[in-house]
């Protein structure tokens, strides 16, 4: 039979199986662009606002007033309610109604104009990542701000120093923040151009294991292999390459939602990305089939691209910067192929740098094509020795 021949039959037994299994239809088309709606949707108001907070003010002075006023100018919180006992803010938190609370204790200004050392607490629930630290960063403010003006409060009183001489003292060096490329901390920019690829690059991995290893489950490997014309290569492809076509087109969806209608940051040549995409495609196919040949079974498999796919979410430099990883983790990062697409995203996409410095990026994408290969041959001894162990 002619190798045309073989392709074609090879390719029309891969096209009849992802029509005739929905739940893989399901997992290729429907459930990537439901996740990108509802991240979309998600952070579509950018950074995290009105984060309810209760305030306990024992005080009832000017300067503990001016603080209250100082909080509640903060964009981040939103004073839900007004406490008159600690225990009563606690248990508003306790119960869920607030997310953290601001305490100013008795006699706050007395102790100020006193040169004594009054406490300011806050408390912070930490269960909510993202909110509590939009209030945490509030609290922090409104404290330090306070503490400004107690200094400044005591330095007037005592005369010695002028108005503008108390200011150099209290901040000798003023200090502008710019944030490049992000200035209004939108975390839909740095979050959704990483979270969404690697949530892709999940789908695909465990797709792949999945298909593959279905034939060793339903002890259809012979006839596969047989169909192939006894080539585990010609098997490979022609199983892969019907997803390969619907997975790029996805990941194409995706960036045309993030890019052109959402608006995240865009500012390369559209091509660099649009080529990054099938690259991220093919890689995780490839390491898919590399956990395949390490250990030819859909439990032990599916496990090994779960785990790094899932792990890639903290150790590739999403939600903490590799800078602040221990070196070793920070090295793991770089083995799976979202890494590689995630810097490609933040160098072109997000800072516009010249091509040439992420050329050693699509080189490794393209290098995970080839990680499978030495290895292919123990998919072709599982298919015509199949022993199917659950």
């Amino acid at each position: 039979m002619k190798l045309h021949t073989i392709i074609l039959n090879s390719l029309k037994r891969s096209l009849v199986q992802l029509v005739e299994r929905k739940a893989l239809l399901l997992m290729i088309v429907v459930i990537p662009i439901v996740c990108c709606g509802f991240l979309i949707d998600l952070m579509s108001q950018g950074a995290v606002e009105n984060v309810p907070i209760a305030i306990v003010n024992l005080d009832g002075s000017p300067m503990s007033r001016n603080l209250e006023r100082n909080l509640s100018a903060m964009q981040g919180v939103h004073i839900k309610m007004h406490c008159t006992s600690h225990g009563e803010a606690m248990m508003a938190l306790q119960r869920g109604e607030v997310l953290g609370f601001f305490y100013i204790p008795v006699d706050l200004e007395e102790k100020t104009v006193g040169g004594k050392k009054p406490v300011v607490s806050f408390y912070v629930n930490y269960a909510y990542f993202t909110p509590s630290s939009s209030q945490y960063k509030g609290f922090k403010t409104v404290s330090l701000l306070a503490n400004g003006a107690i200094a400044k409060t005591m330095l007037d009183a005592t005369g010695l120093l002028s108005p503008n001489d108390v200011a150099a003292t209290l901040q000798p060096i003023l200090t502008h923040v710019h944030g490049l490329n992000n200035p209004w901390t939108n975390y839909s920019y740095y979050l959704n151009m990483s979270f969404l690829p690697c949530l892709l690059a999940l789908i695909i991995m465990l797709t792949t294991v999945t298909t593959v290893c279905n034939e060793f489950k339903y002890n259809t490997c012979g006839e596969w292999l047989n169909t192939a014309g006894g080539s585990i290569m010609v098997a490979l492809a022609s199983k892969l390459i019907p997803h390969s076509v619907i997975f790029t087109t996805m990941g194409w969806v995706m960036q045309l939602i993030m890019f052109k209608i959402n608006f995240l940051p865009f500012h390369c040549n559209p091509w660099h990305m649009i080529l990054a995409m099938p690259l991220l495609v093919l890689a995780c196919q490839s390491f898919a089939l590399l956990m395949i040949c390490v250990t030819p079974n859909y439990r032990k498999s599916a496990t090994l691209c779960t785990l790094f796919g899932m792990m890639s979410f903290s150790f590739c430099g999403f939600s903490l910067p590799a800078e602040a990883m221990y070196p070793w983790i920070n090295a793991v990062g770089y083995t799976v192929p979202i890494r590689h697409y995630f810097l490609i995203s933040v160098d072109q996409a997000l800072n516009g740098v010249d091509l040439y410095y992420s050329r050693m990026h699509y080189a490794i994408l393209i290098g995970y094509l080839l990680l499978p290969l030495p290895l292919l041959w123990r998919i072709k001894h599982e298919c015509q020795n199949p022993v199917y162990v659950p």
